[in-house]
C-alpha cells in the first residue's frame, strides 16, 4: 500500500488490473474505497479535488474536458485551417492561438449552430454551467469575450461565472429591452436561483434583482431560443460593426 498514491501514473481508474475486479469496479465503488484508503493509508495525499476523486489523488488520468466551437476559415492554424466546426480537447485548445478577435459564447446548441459567425469571430457552445471550462482558455484574456444565454436568474449566474475568469466578458441579448420585447414569449424557470453576484453591471445587477423578486411575473424566463431571429440579427450586426 505505500506505492498507491504513485501507481496510477499513465493510467485511467479503467485500466486498473486488479485479481477479481473488473474495470468498473473502482469507478462505481469510489466513495467506499476513498473510505478504505483514508484507514489504510492516511497520509495519502488528498490534492485538490474532492476526497472521492481517486483519480487525483494517486496520479490516475482523469476524462478531459471538451470544447465545441465554430469558426470561419483561418482561424485556426496548421491542419485545422478551413474546418468550420470542431470538437477539441480542453487541454489542446488551450495551447492554440486562434485568429480570431472574438469569441460569442452561446448556451443553446440549436441557436449555436444557426448563428451566422461573424467576421473574425468564434462561436463556442458554453453548454450551461460548464463555463468555467470554457472560461479557462487563456487565450481569452486577449479576445472581445460576448455571452449570451438564457434571460433568467441561472443565465446571469453563468454570465457572473464566466467574468471569474474572463472579466472582460459582456452581455448579448440579455437586457430590459429584450426581455419586455418578447413578453408573450416568456416561460417559467423552474427553479430560481437568488445567489449574490457580484460580477454583473449595474444594469444586469438590477434586472437580475428584478427577475429574483419576480417583478414582472412569477419567475420570468426568456429562453435563449424563443428570442426572434430579427432581433439575434439586428444584434448580430451591431456586433460586427462595432456598435454597442
Amino acid at each position: 500500500m505505500d506505492r498507491l498514491p504513485r501507481c496510477g501514473r499513465g493510467l485511467y481508474l479503467r485500466q486498473v488490473d486488479a485479481p477479481g475486479v473488473d474495470t468498473k469496479f473502482v469507478e462505481q465503488h469510489r466513495r467506499v474505497l476513498a473510505d478504505l484508503v483514508d484507514v489504510l493509508v492516511p497520509e495519502a495525499p488528498t490534492g485538490d479535488g474532492p476526497r472521492t476523486d481517486l483519480a487525483g489523488r494517486f496520479g490516475y488520468l482523469s476524462k478531459p474536458g471538451y470544447v465545441r466551437l465554430r469558426f470561419g476559415p483561418d482561424a485556426l492554424p496548421g491542419t485545422l485551417s478551413g474546418l468550420s466546426e470542431a470538437t477539441l480537447r480542453i487541454d489542446e485548445l488551450a495551447r492554440l492561438d486562434p485568429a480570431a478577435d472574438r469569441v460569442i459564447v452561446l448556451e443553446n446548441e440549436i441557436t449555436y449552430l444557426a448563428l451566422p459567425v461573424p467576421a473574425g469571430s468564434i462561436v463556442l457552445w458554453g453548454a450551461g454551467y460548464t463555463i468555467s471550462v470554457a472560461g479557462s482558455l487563456p487565450w481569452l484574456s486577449g479576445k472581445d469575450v460576448c455571452y449570451w444565454g438564457d434571460l433568467d436568474t441561472h443565465g446571469f449566474a453563468i454570465l457572473n461565472r464566466l467574468r471569474h475568469s474572463c472579466p472582460q466578458a459582456r452581455s448579448l441579448l440579455m437586457d430590459r429591452a429584450t426581455l419586455l420585447a418578447h413578453r408573450e414569449r416568456w416561460g417559467t424557470e423552474p427553479k430560481q436561483t437568488t445567489a449574490h453576484l457580484d460580477r454583473l453591471t449595474p444594469a444586469e445587477g438590477d434586472l437580475y434583482q428584478d427577475l429574483v423578486e419576480d417583478t414582472f411575473a412569477p419567475a420570468v424566463r426568456l429562453e435563449q431560443e424563443r428570442i426572434g431571429w430579427p432581433t439575434v440579427e439586428v444584434a448580430m450586426t451591431h456586433l460586427s460593426s462595432g456598435v454597442s
